[in-house]
């Protein structure tokens, strides 16, 4: 049944076919999504740099950096986005703070039963925190602060953009949402070790919140590929980033299970990086680097698996969300 409703599933996002003897075009947007399954709906969507446009924002540009105004078009183009995920549970990397998660829920989804939770991290240079919608009941929240050697060094190295959290699902299921954003450039090999070390913080994790015997949804924006199921444009990773993350307990029967092979690989990518900054769409600028990872027993209730690509990444967000839903 489960493969029966992922195959239709595909077949409804399937976008419209070109001309025959033409190659298929890099990217077209796609309808909104039609949600025809019913369950527990999570997701992640990065927000990037979901700001309000005043005060301290970080070193980093972005387009609307101290232009409210501008600030409050692009939360109300992410809000339209969420809105139409209508998730129960939504991670927002990049989003600024606890107020401007306040504000994007007043503003655009007020109507919706959200609980905005943010955990204020440790990233001075982009002041971009890791932010949790959720309507399911949050019993507790927080971060993760432990590091770890990079590499074989004696420099100590953690997650500065996560986030926790401990909810429950309607029969009672315990579950801890792990939200993440690591660092950036999965091909940059300066970055290899100090994202190895966050894969492994967040590991250890994990393995604690599974032997205290609660469910483990890990999820948001690992900037990096999973070597075990290959995205669309056939991305290798230069680490064990998500083979880490992945390995949760003493032996394979505890490891998480990447939704990802859950889909069909022309639909595997989750954010267009322009890199010949042409602002067209060309092959090979589609990858998958955002990732929802599922302990065994949630994995055994997904019922559906989105990759959503209902956006202009050029104006909305260069990321687009995933979503999965498990049965209840």
């Amino acid at each position: 049944m489960r493969l029966l409703v992922l195959l239709v599933v595909l077949g409804a996002c399937a976008g419209p076919s070109a001309p025959a003897g033409s190659p298929p075009a890099p990217f077209e947007v796609e309808p909104a999504p039609v949600w025809a399954v019913d369950g527990i709906r999570v997701a992640t969507f990065n927000g990037e740099f979901l700001f309000d446009g005043v005060g301290d924002e970080g070193s980093a540009g972005f387009a609307w950096k101290g232009d409210p105004a501008a600030a409050r078009a692009h939360r109300d183009d992410v809000g339209a986005v969420v809105r139409s995920l209508d998730a129960d549970v939504v991670l927002i990397p990049e989003t600024e703070n606890l107020a401007t998660l306040q504000k994007l829920v007043d503003e655009s989804l007020a109507d919706l039963g959200y609980q905005a939770v943010l955990v204020d991290g440790r990233d001075t240079f982009t002041g971009q925190d890791v932010g949790l919608l959720s309507r399911l009941p949050v019993e507790a929240a927080g971060r993760i602060d432990e590091r770890v050697p990079v590499g074989v060094t004696d420099a100590l190295y953690g997650v500065s953009k996560n986030l926790w959290a401990h909810v429950l699902l309607p029969d009672g299921t315990p579950v801890t949402v792990v939200g993440v954003h690591f660092l950036a450039r999965p091909d940059d090999v300066e970055r290899r070790d100090r994202r190895q070390a966050q894969a492994e913080v967040i590991r250890q994790f994990v393995e604690a919140e599974a032997a205290a015997g609660r469910q483990v949804i890990a999820l948001g924006d690992f900037n990096d590929f999973d070597d075990a199921v290959l995205d669309r444009a056939g991305s290798r990773p230069i680490t064990d980033v998500l083979a880490t993350v992945k390995r949760a307990g003493p032996g394979p029967d505890d490891d998480l299970v990447n939704v990802l092979g859950d889909v069909a690989p022309a639909q595997r990518f989750t954010s267009f990086y322009d890199r010949d900054r042409d602002g067209q769409f060309d092959a090979g600028e589609f990858n998958a680097i955002d990732h929802v990872l599922l302990s065994p027993g949630l994995y055994r209730r997904v019922v559906d698996v989105r990759y959503v690509h209902a956006h202009d990444p050029r104006a909305v967000s260069d990321h687009f969300p995933i979503v999965v839903t498990l049965a209840e």
